[in-house]
């Protein structure tokens, strides 16, 4: 944990009391008493890169345990925390890990599932927390590939998260399922709620909702209640200018709403000042010139077009704001004149500018890596696309 946080930005006294009971003086994941080993408070989302202070983004663990939930976890974890799950669930089936699988050429199958009657199910993991739309396409080709060596079977994609639409959409069109978090949580409850405790765990019992009164689920409510179109338009632009504040803030600024530039032609609805001097955020400034992030909320039930994308570029100046923008709107961007448009204005003057939709801000809010995990995925996948 952050020892040179102000006070402000310590847990109390009270918040370590209640997540003492909570957990029984014991390690979160391992279990150990805390009468053995001091125990510590972390964070899962950090501070220093949004996380709030409410107690529920707090865990009480053991220094090993901490220092392991720091490094994140791999995707190995994933693999046998879902085997778990599914061991717990059916006992009694076949369920290979690391299952060898082909004959004249071999591979390594995540998890391959043998039922009564002889079917196979073929089970490939990612714990990505943000899956791009050519990560999908290797995905995809990988799934595939696999179920030629083994024959018929029917083939899954299994991850912790959620996906965009249009990327869960292509994947079940070619006859692979999608196997996210609302399916493993619908469908394996039981063995979730039996497996060890775990990062996984910890995430799908969040986003299952059992845990009362998070900001997060409160604002993802809020955003699922509010309607696209004229009439909510200033209600999407104030839970916006919320969202961007509990996902941001520290380490940025608080935003500032409805800010003109000098001939006041150009408004936009948030400008958030970027003061971070490490991590994600530096980062961003540093290499796309993102001295302040350029927010605008787009309440629409259409897609944002070209002529949006200028809106927000007309801001965007190297001596002004900076070059990095983001447009939240219900339904993103049309793959025509919105996407040509953002590449243009990246190619010719360096304007960063993403469009983000109401699965990205759901993905924010849900997953413990915040907005950085899947702003850095959109800026990897934008980039890898030129």
């Amino acid at each position: 944990m952050d020892h040179t946080l102000n006070k402000r930005r310590i847990p109390s006294a009270e918040m370590r009391a209640n997540l003492i009971a909570k957990h029984n003086n014991k390690c979160a994941m391992c279990s150990i008493s805390g009468e053995q080993i001091p125990l510590e408070l972390a964070s899962i989302t950090p501070l220093h890169q949004g996380g709030s202070m409410a107690e529920e983004n707090f865990l009480l663990l053991c220094p090993n345990c901490h220092r392991y939930m720091d490094m994140g976890p791999k995707e190995i974890e994933f693999v046998n925390f879902l085997y778990q799950v599914l061991k717990e669930t059916s006992p009694n089936q076949n369920i290979q890990l690391e299952a060898i699988i082909g004959e004249s050429q071999r591979a390594r199958a995540d998890i391959l599932i043998e039922d009564s009657r002889k079917a196979k199910i073929l089970i490939e993991c990612k714990s990505n927390k943000a899956i791009t739309r050519s990560h999908s396409s290797k995905i995809i080709e990988q799934i595939l590939e696999y179920g030629k060596l083994i024959g018929e079977c029917k083939k899954v994609l299994a991850i912790p998260g959620r996906l965009p639409n249009e990327i869960k959409h292509n994947i079940e069109s070619h006859d692979i399922e999608v196997w996210d978090a609302d399916y493993l949580i619908k469908n394996f409850k039981a063995g979730i709620q039996k497996a060890d405790s775990s990062y996984f765990k910890m995430l799908l019992t969040a986003i299952a909702g059992e845990q009362e009164g998070s900001r997060d689920r409160d604002l993802l409510g809020k955003l699922k209640a509010c309607n696209p179109g004229r009439k909510d338009c200033y209600l999407y632009q104030g839970l916006i200018g919320e969202i961007i504040e509990e996902l941001f803030c520290p380490p940025l600024d608080k935003p500032i709403q409805e800010v003109n530039d000098f001939t006041k032609s150009n408004r936009r609805d948030f400008i958030v000042p970027n003061y971070a001097t490490d991590g994600f955020w530096s980062f961003l400034r540093e290499k796309y010139s993102a001295d302040y992030v350029v927010v605008d909320a787009k309440n629409y039930s259409r897609k944002v077009k070209k002529s949006d994308v200028l809106q927000i570029a007309n801001y965007l100046k190297p001596h002004g704001a900076g070059l990095f923008g983001i447009i939240f709107s219900r339904n993103g961007g049309d793959s025509a004149g919105c996407l040509h448009t953002i590449r243009e204005q990246w190619m010719v003057h360096q304007k960063l500018i993403l469009v983000l939709d109401d699965t990205d801000v759901e993905n924010m809010l849900l997953s413990s890596g915040g907005a950085e995990d899947l702003i850095g995925a959109k800026i990897e996948e934008f980039r890898l696309s030129m």
